[in-house]
């Protein structure tokens, strides 16, 4: 890909420099906050070569580049002086309501996680190998390299608040390495072991209260104690100037921590609870039922960005249970899609068609669907509708067999040992049945050839 001509036309179609408010990307995608969205034409972005596609979510003007889009990123960083620095900037905006709610709770989610999933995915690849390792070659659970690479992952799963704090301190404008300092203080193993000894511990005559598993692995807790943390940094601002340096990050972190432990983390803790407490109600009334609804609908809420709600849930399982059953149900949904782009490749007679299918599928097979989804399923329908019913099958199928992840990370072919365990065999099966079946069928009825002379 020419990144230099790809940046420079998809500046000129959303409105130049000028009109870019902020920019981001995640694995695949270009994430755009426009100053105004009339400037932009969506259909000539689309248009581009080396854009798969264009969706508007979350408030975001979002290009699908694919695999390539660092390359793209870091050229339209150069032509257009966009910078970290500038993004940081123009997010104090966003604390500001615009659009609708569910647009500005999905952009925070996804602007405070995207960020991280590469230590999440890394993390969560160390994990597998590891129990790969042990499990079929003998790896010794007590040998330095055991012991290493799994402080490696336990440095992102049991220490999650860190890096929430600091991506969540970008998102609400608040100083980075405060928020970093309020984290650690929520997993001081020192502070757990006073509130969970036999006496508590008391923070102001209250006695504070403490979950079960602790805030290492707390997502909502985190979030939440840095946005209240950037209105104590606004009333700070006030602080004259001769002192505001020095009496700014005290007071911050004198009042966000007690704050913290005796009210955001609670009450939190108790929402975060009974958010996975409902899921797993759900999953234990009808795990069949609650497989076939999830895993038909991941894809499609892929499309429309509202995955973003549900990821944090996993996490929430694994802190809570040690077990991320939704990985397990959604998970074949990717390989539906990659079957179903493959079946496409297979089909069709056309070179640029096979090589983007071909391609878009074998993407898929590592877990990434957006090019499967956007380049090619959607394009011409079927083949996606095929993909969302072996989804339905294939999370039915796992969830009849309680399959789970055990760790975090994307679900594709590295990711297997993370599923060893009750029901390894049936996820197996499950993510089978959605490569072959949605192959299979897009092959036989999901592609008309009417396609290749177009």
């Amino acid at each position: 890909m020419d990144y230099k001509t790809v940046a420079s036309e998809i500046v000129e179609k959303i409105g130049g420099g000028s009109n870019i408010a902020s920019l981001t990307h995640c694995a695949t995608r270009l994430r755009f906050k426009l100053v105004s969205r009339d400037k932009a034409d969506k259909d000539a972005v689309c248009k581009i070569k080396g854009v798969v596609n264009v969706v508007e979510s979350g408030g975001q003007f979002q290009v699908i580049i694919g695999n390539e889009v660092d390359g793209v990123f870091d050229e339209i960083q150069k032509q257009t002086g966009i910078t970290g620095k500038a993004i940081d900037v123009v997010e104090k905006d966003d604390l500001k309501v615009k659009g609708k709610l569910m647009d500005v709770i999905i952009d925070i989610v996804t602007t405070i996680f995207t960020p991280v999933l590469p230590a999440l995915i890394g993390a969560g690849m160390i994990r597998a190998l590891l129990m790969l390792g042990t499990t079929y070659f003998g790896m010794n659970p007590e040998g330095g390299l055991y012991i290493v690479l799994n402080a490696a992952y336990n440095a992102v799963y049991s220490f999650l608040p860190v890096y929430l704090a600091y991506t969540s301190a970008k998102k609400f404008n608040v100083n980075p390495m405060i928020a970093v300092v309020v984290a650690l203080t929520m997993v001081s193993p020192a502070i757990q072991g006073a509130v969970q000894g036999e006496t508590g511990m008391k923070l102001f005559g209250i006695t504070v209260q403490f979950p079960a598993q602790g805030y290492g692995s707390g997502v909502i807790p985190m979030i939440v104690t840095v946005w209240a943390m950037s209105y104590i940094e606004k009333v700070c601002k006030k602080i004259p100037a001769v002192c505001r340096n020095i009496l700014t990050p005290l007071l911050e972190i004198a009042i966000t921590v007690p704050l913290m432990f005796l009210i955001i983390g609670p009450v939190t803790s108790g929402l975060q609870s009974v958010i996975g407490g409902a899921y797993t109600a759900i999953y234990n009334f009808n795990p069949i039922v609650c497989g076939v609804v999830l895993g038909a609908a991941w894809q499609v809420l892929v499309v429309f960005g509202l995955h973003w709600g549900i990821v944090p849930l996993g996490t929430v399982n694994l802190a809570m249970y040690g077990r991320n059953t939704i990985n397990a149900i959604t998970g074949p949904s990717n390989w539906s899609q990659a079957g179903a782009a493959l079946g496409v490749a297979l089909k069709t007679k056309n070179p640029e068609i096979k090589q983007t299918a071909l391609s878009a599928g074998i993407t898929g097979v590592f877990s990434i669907t957006e090019p499967a989804i956007y380049g090619v399923n959607l394009k011409y329908k079927k083949p996606f509708y095929i993909a969302v019913a072996c989804a339905a099958v294939s999370g039915g199928i796992a969830g009849s067999c309680n399959a789970a992840a055990l760790a975090g990370g994307p679900v594709g072919i590295l990711s297997f040992p993370l599923f060893i365990g009750e029901g390894f065999a049936g996820f197996v099966i499950a993510m089978l049945v959605s490569l072959i079946g949605s192959c299979v069928l897009t092959y036989l009825f999901g592609y008309d050839k009417k396609y290749d002379e177009e």
